[in-house]
């Protein structure tokens, strides 16, 4: 496409003189625009933005095919050394003139007529000569000022020629830098190989002193992910701590003493090699835009980037202060199945999970302890259950994330070796590795589920539903949060239709409800892969808002719902909330801003694809659904027009827990719920959000 582009530009000069600048009236009659009284250049230009606006609406290529050609130009010239100008003002210019009509962003042109359309193109790339005439500067090259207006590609560049320096055979294809998977794997052999050299233990250490700024005590877990000074990404291109992290749990072992190079130079190669490997991957946004304002044509890459950042940036985490209580609220309901088949009970791994993070607690790098360690403690439970759950608990010390080289590998470890699927290592007949305290807790409960499905019920994510549920409502209960569920007929006819809300919460002027999905992000989504994305995102957000949407229809319709256990829920004026929860962290996709762009897609959109047909006609018919819904609900309400999604949230268990240490009333709930409604840093971190939230409410209490 660059070299198509090239040549109509290089076939099409300008129609426009220097001379006729001087003279308006010479101006308006060269471009045949009528006058009456006063000239400007500012009608000239807009006469010729639309020029190029009426020749390039067509329905072949999508306008952020431009935005890719324009990366191209960038790259090609940064990595290669390509002439760039006069290409790169051109290109800026025929954006712009896409970009609205009658200065209206509403109307901007989605679809342009392709490249093959040349004499519609040279017509529309003339008009954008003659704009290059009146505005010079839109050809001027200045290295420092590129460099600055285009951080992003400037950095992957840079990264491309360090990876060329290491041997690598660098492409640039479609706005983005590749290189052959064989060369990616050569080069991650190297960071292991340095990472062998300095010690897996190591490693980890100089990895955790790294992000020890980012610990935030009060949530026991640390911020990561994207920070903006001044809309501008700080640390950008970013270390890619959870790929990191990846890595280093391969190689548990203690430093290798060696002459020839010390600690210090084996760690920064390990960080300028990892660098450029992944942030070739294109993923880490510049500002705070580039998070904004996704359409359908544009949404689906996006996903995936914030999948791909999630991956290589951020780890999952949980409080280790809630692992316990999860482990015995989730599992207990099997405790006798659990007793008859494994030998031992949720109680007792809830015991000894919490004492291993005991011995943890607030250490900010790996921690070794002995199983005589857990047996002397005297929990009354015996030796042979205490054994039996750390096995659960236990990777072998070579099993570790096998399989596991470059990022894309994440979903190609067998889930038995996937680092988060168990919290230690075992080092040896007695001795364990807990890497870190928070990154590890998550995987307490996945070690469990998965010693459950292999050997007790190869179902039991379908029966965790109605557990997590019957877990939100005892910590409701605790905190004085009145709330109601249940089932309720809905449907004009007289047997009507059978549906059921999971939760729902009255506040003095709002309705909560909550549906919760134990639908996990799987890691061929994190990793990117397209529809693996949307068929999760589908079964777990767009899934519970069509359910929440029949309760809002029905008591919008009804003014009340009457459930089945003789309760009767009123609207009474009172505005409605919609929260979708689900077990685990979805990362990016739970960040307010993620989830508006995501619904206001899928009801503008639908999805085109070869594989996986049934699953695509099943997201399709609840995208149908879905847009039918949202219909009626703004026949219902019409103000719901402008911002439909804006009082919806996506949320999983633990950020919930977080929530609640806030909370002791319906009200408050509410009121924790409402601190991320229309603040955001960008971060796309909820916990980092709701933390910046509540400093500055009491900072502004305190004034």
């Amino acid at each position: 496409m660059d070299i198509l582009f090239k040549q109509l530009v290089n076939s099409t000069k300008p129609s426009l003189d220097l001379s006729l600048l001087e003279d308006l009236t010479s101006l308006y009659e060269h471009y045949g625009i009528k006058y009456e009284n006063s000239l400007t250049l500012y009608q000239v230009q807009k006469h010729l933005y639309e020029n190029i606006q009426d020749n390039l609406i067509g329905n072949q290529l999508y306008r952020v095919q431009l935005f890719i050609l324009k990366d191209q130009l960038l790259l090609t010239h940064f990595i290669k050394s390509e002439k760039l100008q006069p290409y790169l003002g051109i290109i800026e210019i025929v954006i712009d003139g896409i970009r609205s009509r009658d200065d209206t962003l509403n109307q901007s042109i989605s679809q342009l007529v392709s490249l093959e359309y040349e004499d519609k193109w040279r017509i529309a790339l003339q008009s954008a000569w003659d704009l290059t005439v009146i505005r010079p500067q839109k050809l001027e090259y200045n290295l420092q000022d590129l460099e600055r207006r285009y951080r992003r590609q400037f950095v992957v560049s840079n990264s491309a020629k360090i990876l060329q320096s290491e041997g690598c055979e660098v492409h640039i294809e479609d706005g983005r830098v590749l290189i052959d998977e064989s060369q990616a794997r050569n080069v991650a052999n190297r960071i292991e190989a340095d990472i062998r050299l300095l010690g897996g233990i190591e490693a980890l250490k100089k990895l955790f002193e790294l992000i020890k700024p980012c610990y935030n005590k009060n949530q026991g877990r640390y911020h990561l992910g994207r920070t903006f000074n001044s809309l501008i990404q700080v640390d950008f291109p970013s270390i890619p701590v959870a790929y990191l992290l990846n890595l280093c749990v391969k190689y548990p072992r203690k430093q290798i003493l060696v002459a020839v190079e010390s600690p210090n130079k084996i760690w920064k190669r390990i960080l300028k090699i990892s660098i450029a490997l992944t942030s070739i991957l294109d993923v880490q946004a510049q500002n705070q835009f580039a998070l904004l304002f996704h359409s359908t044509d544009t949404i689906l890459r996006f996903l995936q980037e914030l999948a791909v950042y999630d991956n290589l940036f951020c780890f999952i985490q949980l409080r280790p202060s809630d692992v316990s209580k999860m482990i015995q609220g989730l599992f207990s309901g099997f405790s006798e199945t659990i007793q008859q088949n494994l030998g031992w009970t949720p109680e007792q791994a809830a015991i000894i999970a919490e004492r291993i993070l005991k011995l943890a607690e607030g250490k900010l790098y790996p921690v070794t302890f002995h199983a005589r360690q857990i047996y002397n403690l005297k929990l009354n439970i015996g030796k042979d259950e205490i054994d039996k759950i750390l096995t659960v608990y236990s990777h072998g010390v070579s099993s570790v994330n096998s399989n596991f080289h470059i990022p894309q590998d994440l979903s190609e470890i067998p889930p038995e070796n996937y680092f988060q699927h168990k919290p230690l290592i075992r080092l040896s007949k007695d001795e364990y590795l807990l890497t870190s305290y928070s990154i590890c807790s998550p995987a307490f409960y996945e070690a469990i589920v998965s010693e459950l499905r292999a050997k007790v019920d190869s179902k039991i994510n379908d029966k965790l539903g109605d557990k997590i549920e019957d877990f939100i409502k005892g910590e409701f209960s605790r905190r004085g949060i009145k709330f109601n569920c249940g089932k309720y007929k809905y449907g004009v006819t007289k047997k009507g239709k059978v549906d059921e809300i999971d939760i729902v919460v009255e506040t003095s002027d709002t309705l909560i409800f909550f549906e919760v999905k134990a639908k996990p992000l799987t890691r061929r989504s994190r990793c990117g892969s397209d529809l693996n994305l949307l068929f999760d995102l589908s079964d777990s957000l767009l899934t519970s808002q069509i359910q929440i949407n029949k309760h809002e229809i029905s008591i919008r319709k009804n003014g009340s719902i009457s459930l089945e256990n003789d309760s009767i829920c009123d609207l009474n004026n009172r505005d409605i909330a919609r929260v979708s929860v689900t077990l685990l962290d979805f990362g990016s996709f739970q960040d307010r801003t993620i989830l508006f762009q995501f619904l206001e897609n899928m009801l503008l959109g639908k999805v085109e694809a070869s594989d996986d047909v049934n699953k695509v006609k099943k997201l399709n018919d609840k995208l149908d659904e879905f847009k039918l819904q949202f219909n009626e609900l703004i026949q219902i309400d019409p103000i719901r027009a402008k911002n439909p999604f804006y009082n919806c949230w996506f949320l999983s268990v633990p950020q919930l827990l977080i929530l609640l240490d806030n909370v002791n009333s319906s009200d408050d709930l509410k009121r924790e719920l409402w601190r991320t409604r229309s603040i955001t840093t960008s971060s796309l971190d909820f916990y980092r959000e709701y933390e910046y939230a509540r400093k500055l409410a009491t900072a502004r209490d305190s004034m």
